[in-house]
């Protein structure tokens, strides 16, 4: 199945909610659609996923149940909150964000594991920072978004080491589980992302 039209589709999507984000009077209506701009890309992913087995069905339910203790588990430990912008919460944590944890996990996995790095830890800790960039990208925006706040500087700071071990966790997961790289939208998904938010931070 070719991803020419995924691949159109997204940029459609973004370029039109890049303007709606930085614009203040359209941007209410852009952001209670910021879900839905998650889930597409989660299932554009896995559309285009070539390989389905066992290995990938234990990590997406794994990633994803994990992911909602590990949110769960920082608004315990850190001055941090989530706004209204992600949507339906369970136990305060919206649903969206393990949605998200998956999509930044699974596509950097698979552009790693693509790239020239054969040595498994070096591709584990690439990945991770691949993950941990772009978490780190959306945090600059996130309080202006209603995404989530983070009420001190050491919250910050334990925000991203928690974010960078948890991140570690993913890729290792990823690898020891032997999980199929073979997704042609990862790096579009990864890559659109991350220039997305790039254009927010910048003209926002």
């Amino acid at each position: 199945m070719s991803y020419v039209p995924a691949v159109i589709l997204l940029m459609i999507v973004y370029m039109a909610s890049l303007v709606g984000f930085t614009t203040p009077h359209q941007q209410a209506w852009y952001l209670y659609y910021t879900p839905y701009f998650i889930l597409l890309n989660a299932l554009l992913l896995f559309l285009y996923q070539k390989e389905w087995n066992k290995s990938v069905f234990f990590f997406i339910a794994s990633t994803f149940i994990l992911s909602l203790g590990i949110e769960t588990l920082m608004t315990q430990i850190i001055p941090y909150s989530f706004g209204k912008t992600l949507g339906f919460s369970l136990l305060g944590i919206p649903l969206v964000m393990p949605i998200y944890w998956l999509v930044n996990a699974f596509s950097t996995a698979c552009i790693i594991h693509k790239s020239p790095l054969k040595n498994q830890w070096l591709q584990i800790i690439s990945g991770a920072l691949l993950m941990t960039g772009l978490t780190g990208l959306i945090h600059q925006v996130a309080p202006k978004l209603d995404f989530w706040t983070i009420a001190s500087t050491n919250g910050n700071s334990l925000f991203f080491a928690v974010v960078f071990l948890w991140s570690l966790v993913c890729q290792y997961l990823f690898a020891r589980l032997q999980v199929s790289s073979k997704n042609s939208m990862a790096i579009y998904i990864y890559g659109g992302l991350l220039i997305f938010f790039i254009g927010v931070f910048s003209f926002l």
